[in-house]
C-alpha cells in the first residue's frame, strides 16, 4: 500500500535537495571564473609566480555555541540568580563558566560586547540598568 504523505514528502525533499545542488554547481562555476581572473590579475604583477603553488586556505567558521535567542535566556538566567546587580563583564564570566567558553584576551572582550547587546535588546522591564558614582553601569532582572 503506497503512503501518499511519504511520497510527497519524499518528492518534495528531493526538490529541495536538487535545488541546493544545482545552488552550489552555481556557485562552483563562478568561483573557478573568479580564480581564473584573480591568476590573470597576479601574472601581470608577477608572471613568474606559479598559482599552482599557491596553497589553498579554507576559513573555518566556529561552530554556534548558542541557537537562536539561547544567549539572551541565559544572559536573563544569570541576572535571575544574581543577589546583587552585575555588570556586563561579571555577565559574561559567569555565562563563560557556566557554558566551559574561553575566558582569555579578545574571547572574553567579544563575550562582553554580545552580553551587552543581548542586554540592550531585552524588552522594557526584563531587566534594569543603573549607573554607578564611578560611571559603572549595573544590570539586575526587574
Amino acid at each position: 500500500m503506497t503512503e501518499t504523505h511519504v511520497i510527497s514528502a519524499l518528492r518534495q525533499k528531493r526538490a529541495e535537495m536538487s535545488g541546493e545542488l544545482m545552488q552550489a554547481e552555481r556557485r562552483i562555476i563562478q568561483l573557478r571564473a573568479d580564480l581564473t581572473a584573480l591568476d590573470a590579475t597576479i601574472r601581470v604583477f608577477d608572471p613568474t609566480i606559479a598559482s599552482s603553488a599557491i596553497r589553498p586556505r579554507v576559513k573555518r567558521k566556529p561552530p554556534a555555541i548558542f541557537q537562536h535567542g539561547q544567549f539572551s535566556r541565559t544572559v536573563l538566567a544569570v541576572l535571575h540568580r544574581a543577589t546583587d546587580p552585575m555588570m556586563a563583564r561579571e555577565i559574561a564570566q559567569q555565562v563563560a563558566m557556566d557554558h566551559r567558553l574561553e575566558t582569555e584576551g579578545r574571547a572574553m572582550d567579544a563575550l562582553v560586547s554580545k552580553v551587552r547587546g543581548a542586554l540592550a535588546r531585552q524588552k522594557e522591564g526584563a531587566v534594569v540598568s543603573e549607573r554607578r558614582l564611578d560611571a559603572t553601569v549595573v544590570w539586575r532582572a526587574a
